[in-house]
């Protein structure tokens, strides 16, 4: 008997092992799949996660197997293939310089060449400029923030020029000819004489090798944020509740604005939208107006550029404003983008010194274009 119950509590006592070890082997089993629940509860969290499956998912229904758009920012109708090539999201500490592997701090004519009669002296920091105030700063919230102001006597009298401001130009680092890029900009209402644009500008601006575009040469493609009673050449009054859109060639000789299409002397051009609207001698483009009407500066807004050999179109929050559908006049030469506040001069007209200091903020500039072949 003593040995029928001995054998079972060994019997027992194995039993006992065994389940203890199945235990621990179900722990550790649990123990080794948590991360990768924890994975997919990741995952399944994610919204771009989420984007990718989808993306996949549509892939696979598509019998064309496209690329599918999974950054919001672009608009609609821009070819699903693009892929993001450069963008800055200014995120440096305040108190320090744009980033000179992305921009220069001046025009290709530099300091010394005034243009358009405008008053502000473009302060190239990035070289090491003092002749003026650094225009540049950052909030600390990704923001860029370009200032221009007043100069002093003594800076008047150096840079012979009486307000200072900021220009960063992508010519080194972003170049394209077949693309879509945006800006997400900011910038104070109510400032006369004020000049704000987001714009570009032919690669060979200054350069042997501005051979021309389809014999177009120095093509110019702008958004321009203007507010001023209006200067001596260009009529006016301007306020920020519409901005001016345009195309100019041939070192601005034609241009197409919202005055129409005109050539030296004012002679006519003819062109056309993409939706066929023809753009004639007094059918022009913009200035791009919100449905309600609102003024667009003290808010932010997304503008846009695509342009490819055969057209350019301008986009507001991501919704086509204007084009101009005509490859014999639209550059196929690679562009730049550039974006600086501008003070008077022919367009705005003369600015009320005490509505400066005046700021433009920069929330990114972004650019996407056909994945290389």
């Amino acid at each position: 008997m003593k040995k029928n119950l001995l054998g079972f509590n060994i019997l027992i006592l194995i039993a006992l092992i065994v389940s203890r070890c199945s235990e621990n082997s179900s722990d550790e089993f649990k123990d080794d799949v948590a991360p990768s629940g924890m994975e997919q509860d990741a995952i399944v969290n994610d919204s771009d996660n989420e984007m990718e499956q989808d993306s996949v998912a549509n892939n696979l229904e598509d019998l064309d197997n496209d690329a599918i758009i999974l950054d919001t920012r672009l608009p609609a109708d821009i070819d699903s293939t693009y892929v993001l090539t450069f963008e800055d999201h200014f995120n440096q500490l305040p108190g320090t310089l744009p980033n000179a592997d992305k921009w220069q701090s001046k025009l290709p004519w530099g300091p010394s060449v005034t243009i358009n009669n405008e008053r502000q002296y473009y302060t190239d920091v990035l070289n090491g400029d003092h002749n003026a105030p650094n225009p540049f700063d950052f909030d600390g919230n990704s923001n860029l923030i370009i200032t221009a102001g007043l100069n002093s006597p003594a800076q008047v009298e150096t840079t012979g020029l009486d307000y200072y401001s900021g220009v960063l130009t992508g010519a080194q680092s972003t170049p394209y000819k077949d693309g879509y890029i945006e800006a997400k900009i900011w910038y104070e209402p109510g400032v006369a004489g004020f000049w704000g644009a987001f714009w570009l500008l032919h690669r060979y601006y200054d350069s042997p090798q501005d051979t021309g575009a389809n014999g177009k040469r120095r093509t110019e493609i702008d958004w321009e944020f203007v507010r001023g009673p209006g200067g001596e050449f260009l009529g006016g009054p301007y306020d920020t509740d519409g901005i001016p859109v345009a195309y100019h060639y041939d070192d601005g000789q034609w241009s197409i604005s919202g005055g129409g299409f005109k050539g030296p002397n004012g002679s006519p051009g003819l062109s056309v939208q993409c939706d066929g609207t023809e753009i004639t001698n007094v059918v022009g483009l913009g200035p791009v107006k919100q449905p309600s009407g609102e003024d667009l500066a003290g808010n932010w807004h997304r503008y846009g550029v695509w342009k490819t050999d055969n057209f350019v179109k301008w986009y507001l929050d991501g919704e086509l404003v204007a084009s101009v559908c005509d490859p014999a006049i639209v550059s196929q030469i690679e562009m730049y983008p550039i974006i600086n506040i501008a003070i008077g001069g022919n367009f705005p007209g003369p600015p009320n010194p005490e509505d400066y200091p005046t700021s433009m903020l920069v929330d990114y500039i972004s650019l996407w274009e056909p994945p290389v072949k």
